[in-house]
C-alpha cells in the first residue's frame, strides 16, 4: 500500500498576525509556501513567495507553479491598515482571485472572513447566517465570501472575531498602548460584543479544517462573548499596562451607526467538527496565570 503524499500548503497573508501562526502550524503537517507582499522574517519556516492577491495574474501564475493541495487564504486589509480602495482590492477581489486559482488547480480552499459581515442586530449568529454588513470593511469581506464560493463552491469560509495572544501583542492592544503612552484618553465601547480567540488556536483550527471536506461558512471564535471594553481591559492588565485612569467607557450606538454592536457567534459546530475547545478569554488568561504561579521561582 502506498503512502499518502505530503500536503502542499499555500498560505496567503503569511507575514500577518494570523499568517505567521498559520505557517508554523502548517509546517508541522506538510510542505508550506508562505505568500505575502512583504518579505518573510529569516527565522520563519516555509518557502517564501511574493505576490499581491489583488494582482489576478500573479495569483494564478503562483498557484499554477506551486500546485498546492491546500490553500489557506488569510491575506486581508483590516480597518486602520488601508483605505477603502485597497480594502476592496484585497478583501473582495483578491479573495476571488485566490478562489479562481484554487479551482483551476483543484486545491482545497479555506478562507478567513470576519464576524463584521453581520449587522449586529440579530445575534447570536449561526454558521449559516446570511451576511448583512453595515460598513465598508464588512462589505468587502462579504464580497470576498461571495467571490470564494463563486469560483470554489466546495470551499470553507471561516468567520472569526478579534484575535489575540499572550506572548505576541495583537495590533488592537498595541494601538491602545501607544495612545496611553502618549497620555491620551482611550475610549472603549461597552456595547460592542465580540468572541475573541487566541491566534494560535485559530491557526490550529484552520489547519484542521483544511483536512476535512466541510464546505460553506463556519464560525470559529472563542466561546466567551466579551464587550470591547472588557476585552481591552483584560489585555491591558495582562500586558501590565498602567492605564492611569485614562480609559473612558462609551457606547458605540451613541457614536456611529456603522459599528455593528452584538456580533456573538455560535461555535458549537466548529468545536465538534474540529475536536477543539475554543476557549474564551477568561479561561485562556486564567490558565496562563495558574501556569505562571506553578512555575518554579529561582
Amino acid at each position: 500500500m502506498g503512502t499518502m503524499a505530503e500536503p502542499i500548503f499555500l498560505i496567503t497573508g503569511a507575514t500577518g498576525y494570523l499568517g505567521r501562526w498559520l505557517v508554523r502550524r502548517a509546517d508541522t503537517h506538510g510542505m508550506v509556501y508562505a505568500a505575502s507582499r512583504r518579505p518573510l522574517a529569516a527565522a520563519q519556516p516555509g518557502t517564501p513567495v511574493r505576490f499581491d492577491v489583488a494582482d489576478r495574474d500573479a495569483v494564478l501564475r503562483a498557484v499554477d507553479e506551486i500546485k498546492p493541495t491546500v490553500i489557506i487564504h488569510a491575506a486581508a486589509v483590516n480597518p486602520g491598515q488601508g483605505d477603502d480602495d485597497s480594502m476592496w482590492r484585497v478583501n473582495a477581489e483578491g479573495s476571488a482571485h485566490v478562489a479562481e486559482g484554487a479551482r483551476d488547480c483543484g486545491s482545497r480552499l479555506v478562507a478567513v472572513s470576519t464576524d463584521v459581515v453581520f449587522d449586529g442586530r440579530r445575534a447570536p449568529y449561526g454558521d449559516a447566517a446570511a451576511a448583512n454588513p453595515i460598513n465598508h470593511y464588512g462589505r468587502s469581506k462579504a464580497a470576498g465570501e461571495s467571490g470564494v464560493f463563486t469560483f470554489s463552491p466546495d470551499a470553507a469560509v471561516v468567520r472569526t472575531s478579534l484575535m489575540y495572544d499572550l506572548e505576541d501583542m495583537d495590533r488592537g492592544t498595541a494601538g491602545f498602548v501607544e495612545r496611553l503612552s502618549r497620555g491620551e484618553p482611550l475610549v472603549l465601547f461597552s456595547d460592542v460584543l465580540r468572541n475573541p480567540i487566541r491566534v494560535d488556536t485559530l491557526a490550529e483550527a484552520l489547519v484542521r479544517l483544511a483536512k476535512t471536506a466541510y464546505s460553506g461558512t463556519l464560525n470559529v471564535a472563542g466561546r466567551q462573548a466579551l464587550s470591547r471594553e472588557a476585552f481591552g481591559r483584560v489585555m491591558l492588565e495582562h500586558w501590565g499596562v498602567d492605564t492611569e485612569d485614562l480609559i473612558q467607557s462609551n457606547r458605540a450606538a451613541d457614536v456611529s451607526d456603522s459599528i455593528p454592536l452584538d456580533l456573538r457567534l455560535v461555535v458549537e459546530r466548529a468545536q465538534r467538527l474540529l475536536g477543539m475547545d475554543l476557549a474564551g478569554v477568561d479561561t485562556v488568561v486564567g490558565s496562563a496565570s495558574e501556569a505562571r504561579g506553578r512555575w518554579p521561582r529561582g
